[in-house]
C-alpha cells in the first residue's frame, strides 16, 4: 500500500511539472500582446492562446500551414514559426539536405525565426518511411538532427 500511494504521489507530481501550459482565452492576454497581435494579422481571429510559464504562445493556421507566435509578458516577440511549402525553401537548404542526407526527400518544412536568426525544421522520410527531423541554418549547415518517433 505505501508504494501505492509513492506511485501516485510521483505521477500527480510528475503531471502536475508536464501540465504548466494552459490554454486561455483572448481576453486573457496582456494588452500589448493582444494590440501587436491585431495589428499584424488583423484577418485572424481563430487563434488558440496557451500561457506557459512567462510566455504566451498564439497558434493559428494560414492557409494549410501552422503559425506559432511566442510572446514575453511585455508583448515582445520572442519567436516565430512558420509552416511553408518545401516549394519555397532557399537553395541553400535544399543543396544542404541534398549534401547531407541524399537518400531522403524533405516532407515538410518551418521556417524559424529566433533572436533575428532564421532557421528551417525540416521533416525528411525515406522510402521506407524512415522519418528524421533536422534543424538547418539558412546557410544549409546542419544545426541539429532528432529522429522522428512516429
Amino acid at each position: 500500500m505505501k508504494k501505492l500511494i509513492t506511485l501516485v504521489a510521483i505521477f500527480s507530481l510528475g503531471f502536475g511539472f508536464y501540465a504548466k501550459a494552459q490554454y486561455i482565452g483572448a481576453q486573457d492576454l496582456p494588452s500589448e500582446i493582444s494590440q501587436d497581435f491585431s495589428a499584424k494579422y488583423p484577418k485572424f481571429t481563430k487563434v488558440d492562446w496557451e500561457k506557459d510559464g512567462k510566455h504566451y504562445k498564439a497558434t493559428f493556421n494560414v492557409e494549410q500551414y501552422a503559425h506559432q507566435l511566442v510572446y514575453d509578458k511585455n508583448g515582445n516577440l520572442v519567436s516565430q514559426e512558420f509552416g511553408l511549402p518545401v516549394s519555397s525553401l532557399p537553395a541553400d537548404v535544399t543543396n544542404g539536405i541534398k549534401k547531407n542526407f541524399p537518400e531522403l526527400e524533405i516532407q515538410g518544412a518551418d521556417e524559424i525565426v529566433k533572436k533575428g536568426r532564421v532557421s528551417y525544421e525540416l521533416s525528411l522520410k525515406d522510402g521506407n518511411s524512415i522519418a528524421e527531423k533536422v534543424l538547418v541554418a539558412s546557410n544549409g549547415l546542419i544545426i541539429k538532427t532528432m529522429v522522428d518517433q512516429q
